[in-house]
């Protein structure tokens, strides 16, 4: 007779050949993982919602304005991808912060959006050129109005390696998200399934219409959190394990360059240096304060900058202004053979 497994060696059994799979989707660090809560959050990383009532009641409460219905829709085994949304630089009560591209039911979405791009030439010493591009949004079939304010892209970018960073010491304790305005990876979570997915949770608890909104406000809801407490811990919980992240050390010439002032190579952890590439600090490189990207594992990405307008690590150098005028016009004054050297030294990362 077969012998019977009893849940927890199920459980073991089953995270032990999900992590032996898990490399061709997640790297994840599986140092003292809590099983339960790691598979908890895997699964609603990656499992989209719908919209409310449904069957599945443990994934209903999608919308009724939104633009994804999963988070891993907008970060492909956990990492930067081209997918992106639409803010308002100046919040207001007709649309609030954020462009919703989605909705449930009769509900009006917010808007069509299309880019465009405005392109310039960069000139070399030399006389080589690069053109780079910057998006320009356009907006139709406005579902409640003019919208009353300048308009940005952002980018999704890679959760890989923000565990390690929430234990980088002496650092603001607000270092998450592309302009380091969250404390933390859960608030970040709550921030993107409130905003990007029209979740409601602990953070959030009320849903992501404004008061102009009537048919939003209206539309079927529960009467419970959309993402419960639990739960949003669990999808923190699964991001910060994710370090599928590089540790190259700095070469000469990037301090040479004078990068590292603001890309700091490295820190210090309790059992382990890590190379990230960022002082976790917000810059202003001629466009709004951003915290400076962190580089690592930057050779997965498909795009770079907050609004992914470069294609390439040497357009991203080129779009440096502010702050960083210094360095970029330092790297546009080296020789050809250390521009290239500079530029696959970030490459390897």
């Amino acid at each position: 007779m077969a012998k019977k497994l009893n849940s927890s060696r199920v459980l073991s059994l089953a995270l032990t050949l999900g992590i032996i799979l898990m490399p061709r989707v997640f790297a994840v660090s599986i140092k003292a993982l809590n099983e339960d809560k790691f598979i908890l959050g895997k699964s609603f990383f990656e499992k989209p919602w719908v919209a409310f009532p449904a069957s599945t009641t443990a994934r209903d409460g999608l919308g009724p304005l939104f633009n994804q219905n999963a988070c891993v829709n907008c970060h492909p085994q956990g990492g930067r991808s081209n997918k992106f949304v639409v803010k308002l630089d100046n919040p207001n009560t007709i649309y609030g912060a954020q462009i919703s591209t989605k909705s449930t039911g009769d509900v009006p979405v917010e808007a069509r959006v299309a880019i465009d791009y405005q392109t310039h030439i960069s000139h070399y010493e030399n006389g080589d050129t690069v053109m780079l591009k910057k998006p320009v949004v356009r907006l139709s079939n406005l579902g409640y109005g003019k919208v009353d304010s300048t308009l940005s892209v952002r980018i999704a970018p890679s959760l890989h390696g923000l565990g390690l960073l929430a234990s980088v010491p002496n650092k603001p304790i607000k270092r998450f998200n592309l302009s380091a305005s969250e404390p933390s990876v859960l608030t970040q979570a709550a921030n993107a399934a409130h905003n990007d997915m029209g979740l409601s949770n602990p953070l959030y608890p009320q849903e992501n219409c404004t008061n102009k909104q009537i048919k939003c406000n209206n539309a079927p809801k529960s009467n419970s959190l959309d993402l419960p407490q639990h739960r949003l811990e669990a999808i923190a919980y699964f991001v910060k394990n994710l370090d599928q992240v590089s540790a190259i050390k700095p070469i000469k010439l990037f301090a040479k360059v004078g990068c590292s002032h603001c890309h700091t190579p490295s820190y210090d952890l309790e059992k382990r240096t890590i190379y990230p590439y960022s002082d976790l600090l917000v810059h202003n490189l001629g466009e709004g304060g951003f915290r400076t990207a962190p580089l690592w594992s930057g050779k997965r990405a498909p795009n770079f900058w907050h609004d992914g307008r470069a294609d390439t690590i040497e357009e991203a150098i080129l779009w440096h202004g502010g702050e960083a005028q210094s360095a970029k016009k330092s790297f546009v004054n080296l020789s050809k053979k250390d521009r290239v050297k500079f530029i696959r030294f970030i490459e390897r990362m």
